[in-house]
This record gives structure tokens, sequence and C-alpha cells, in this order.
């Protein structure tokens, strides 16, 4: 039975590793971030209904620490606010680092799509393995939930394509650049999100070949279409 997440249960797996003051630090990033984010949703849904935005972040910060076993203040607090400089108008590079200090915003700065134009040249040129870890809970967090009904056929080709082009060479490095005490958990990460691409990439041929399939037999057996064809006529609009 999956375990229902909420601020308690988040606040529980935080408490036997950290500080009054950083436990404090960590729980005020989590009331930023699901502030930032109250009125943004996904794509995938929960009982019927567009899941909030804040749980996307909320599961980067654990699989950071339930996954990678990894518990730093300065990278949870990034996971729960990887997003909030390109999504969010009320929590600034300024507010953030007067709250959490300039390590932990030059982090999310990193992480951040603001501006999108030259992110992932900015990751490449980012020596912080700190950053890139966090990165790749975070592509990893996207890619469970990338094959849903909600999402399209060409964005989940995007997605698989920039995964491997892009992001492959990245967690690559990141197993080069991390400390060695963290390299198995980090490979585990790591291998999940070649293992998905390489999934996702077998359904997304068959679903391509399934739908080339049905299109040529549509045109081989409908006869209304034929017509048309032949007689140069409009094509009826029900079998477009």
């Amino acid at each position: 039975m999956t375990m229902t997440e909420n601020k308690e249960t988040f606040q529980n797996r935080i408490a036997p590793y950290f500080s009054p003051s950083d436990q404090l630090d960590i729980k005020l990033a989590y009331v930023l971030a699901k502030f930032g984010h109250r009125a943004q949703t996904r794509k995938e849904l929960t009982d019927g209904h567009p899941t909030r935005y804040f749980e996307h972040v909320r599961r980067v910060a654990i699989v950071l620490m339930d996954e990678m076993k990894i518990f730093d203040r300065d990278m949870i607090i990034a996971a729960l606010l990887h997003d909030s400089l390109e999504d969010t108008e009320d929590l600034t590079p300024e507010l953030l680092e007067n709250s959490f200090g300039s390590n932990t915003v030059a982090m999310i700065k990193n992480l951040s799509k603001a501006p999108k134009e030259g992110y992932l040249e900015r990751l490449n040129n980012c020596h912080n393995w700190k950053a890139l870890a966090v990165k790749a809970c975070d592509r990893l967090d996207n890619l469970r939930s990338l094959m849903i009904p909600e999402t399209t056929l060409v964005f989940q080709k995007r997605q698989v394509k920039e995964t491997k082009e892009k992001y492959f060479p990245l967690f690559d490095r990141l197993l080069q650049d991390c400390p060695a005490m963290f390299i198995g958990n980090i490979s585990i990460v790591r291998d999940e999100i070649r293992r998905l691409v390489e999934r996702y990439s077998v359904m997304i041929e068959l679903q391509e070949q399934t739908s080339a399939k049905s299109y040529t037999k549509e045109l081989v057996i409908s006869p209304e279409l034929q017509e048309a064809l032949i007689l140069k006529q409009p094509i009826p609009a029900g079998i477009r």
C-alpha cells in the first residue's frame, strides 16, 4: 500500500538528520514552495482532478532523500524550490537568498529556466554536483509521469529525445564529480532514468507503428475516401 505523502510524513523524514534550525529552514522552503505554486497544476490527474504542482517539487525532494539517500539541507531546499524562480512571481532570488543563503540560491538559479534560453548550456557549465543531482531527481520524477494519457505523443518524443541527447551526458558527469560515498545511490537513479527512456522509446515506436497501420488501413478500406479521391471531391469531414 502506497503511503500518502503530506507535511507530517515529510517532516518525519528530515527530523532525525537535521538540527532544529536546519529543520526550520527546510520547513520554510516547504511552505514557500506550496505557496508559490498554489495556483498551478500538473498534467497528471489525482482522483480525476489535475494534480497540484507542489506534488512534483515535493516528490523531487523525496527522490533525493529516499532513493539517492542524500540528506543535505541546501539540496533539499533547492529540490523544493527548483521551479520557483521561473514559475512564481513572489519567490525572487533576493527573498530566497535572504531566507536560505547564497549557496542555496546559487543552486536554485543553476536549476532554473529563468531565462529559458541557454538553460542547458548553463547546466553544462555548472560544476556543482549537488545541482546536477537535484536535476537528476527532477528528470526522474518527470519521466515517471510522462506516459500518461494527458500528454501528447509529440511531447513524449521530445522529452525522451532531450533526455537521451542532453541529460544522459550530464548525469554521467555527475557520477564522476560527486563524492564517492554517493556514487552507488546516484547510479541507481541514473540507471532508472536510462531504463525508463529505453522503455518509453519502444512504447513510442510501437504507438507510431500502430497509428501508421490504422491510418493506412483506413485509406485502403474506406469507400467514401476512395470515391472522393477518384472524383477529386472534398474528403468527407467524418473521415478526415
